[in-house]
């Protein structure tokens, strides 16, 4: 009963957030899974660029719907889905965070890659313990992004 409670507690946009993110995060998932990145990537700033939803919700609520819906959802989602999926909402909300992508070279010698978002200097998600060894590539910016599809 305790979810349930919660979820009424919740104001309409916190649900409306929510809903979203439930709906986004496996759809990215997919389309990660199946599409060229260059085009998943072209396609989400397309869809973002034309539609706005009401309000202006702080940037930590969309953070908050993203990891609640991430948390509930079965199956596990790699960083890239859950920041693709996080910038998605908030360029909807009018927002305009910087999505990094980082490699690290790993002792053994191998690479690692990790994508997180940035908004007003600030890592708001995607923030992991060692996040300082993974060397920044230029960031995914929209204004870099030729958004014709």
């Amino acid at each position: 009963m305790g979810r349930v409670t919660t979820l009424r507690s919740l104001t309409l946009g916190d649900v409306a957030r929510l809903s979203l993110s439930v709906t986004l995060l496996p759809a990215l998932y997919v389309a990660v899974s199946i599409l060229p990145f260059a085009r998943l990537r072209k396609g989400q700033l397309w869809l973002t660029e034309r539609g706005r939803l009401p309000g202006s919700p702080d940037s930590a609520r969309i953070v908050w719907a993203v990891a609640t819906a991430d948390r509930y959802l079965p199956g596990e989602r790699k960083c890239l889905v859950r920041s693709l999926t996080t910038e998605a909402v908030m360029r909807l909300y009018g927002y305009d965070p910087t999505h990094r992508i980082g490699v690290d070279r790993g002792d053994d010698g191998g690479m690692k890659a990790h994508s997180w978002l940035e908004y007003e200097g600030e890592v708001i998600i995607g923030d992991v313990p060692n996040l300082d060894r993974y060397e920044p590539l230029p960031p995914l910016s929209a204004a870099a992004a030729d958004v014709t599809v």
